[in-house]
């Protein structure tokens, strides 16, 4: 007996979108990765320093203290830009207004004289701290420390930080000698660094940073008067 013949098939209907393949039974989808995100800005290390001096002294002269240190590096990762405030602050200013203010009085200066000014304080100030820490180091013994040239080197950098960074307000002639009240919080760093870099004994730190603050006037008082006499004013 013959089967029936099959009726012919009709077009294939078409197919839709493969459906997405599955993983193993329970896993959940990967979450979408985040956005990579953005270096914070850091500030550089010697005015990350200075901030920590300012709003935490005591603290961070207990973490200067036992740093191998050698004068090079104080002088070149902290001091040379520290101390180039004041001068391109004043020189700046001095182009723009025309006018220098020092503690020699206020005059005229061309921006030749300005840049030339500019310079010599900058490299008073580099001489100034030096001596300054020969002056800190010399005095220890009158008053119970222990002389230590690059401890007082330490003391000189570091201590003079509100003064240094009081030298941007030369930007404005006419405020120049306002950025001088900066430098009284000086006396204070001055007054919780020597005893633990110089060894000094707690009832004698009083006069020693006395003392010690009186000698740092005296040159800042030296430089100014001398930069105008050299250029001429």
């Amino acid at each position: 007996m013959r089967t029936p013949p099959q009726p012919p098939r009709g077009p294939t209907p078409p197919r839709g979108p493969a459906s997405p393949q599955r993983g193993p039974a329970g896993a959940k989808p990967a979450p979408p990765r985040a956005a990579p995100r953005k270096p914070s800005r850091r500030l550089p290390a010697w005015l990350a320093r200075a901030q920590r001096l300012l709003l935490r002294p005591a603290q961070e002269w207990q973490a200067i203290t036992p740093e191998f240190a050698t004068p090079g590096p104080i002088y070149s990762r902290y001091i040379v830009p520290m101390a180039a405030i004041g001068p391109i602050s004043a020189t700046v200013g001095t182009i723009v207004f025309g006018v220098r203010n020092s503690i020699a009085g206020s005059y005229g200066m061309s921006p030749g004289d300005a840049v030339t000014s500019g310079v010599l304080e900058f490299g008073l100030n580099l001489l100034g701290v030096y001596l300054f820490a020969v002056l800190i180091d010399v005095l220890a013994p009158s008053f119970g420390g222990q002389r230590n040239r690059v401890q007082a080197l330490k003391v000189a950098a570091y201590g003079s930080t509100p003064y240094w960074l009081g030298g941007i307000v030369a930007l404005f002639p006419k405020l120049s000698l306002i950025g001088g009240v900066f430098a009284l919080y000086s006396v204070r760093l001055l007054a919780l660094g020597l005893p633990p870099l110089m060894k000094v004994p707690r009832d004698k730190t009083v006069a020693y940073t006395l003392l010690a603050s009186i000698a740092g006037v005296i040159l800042v008082l030296i430089i100014g008067p001398l930069t105008a006499v050299v250029v001429g004013r």
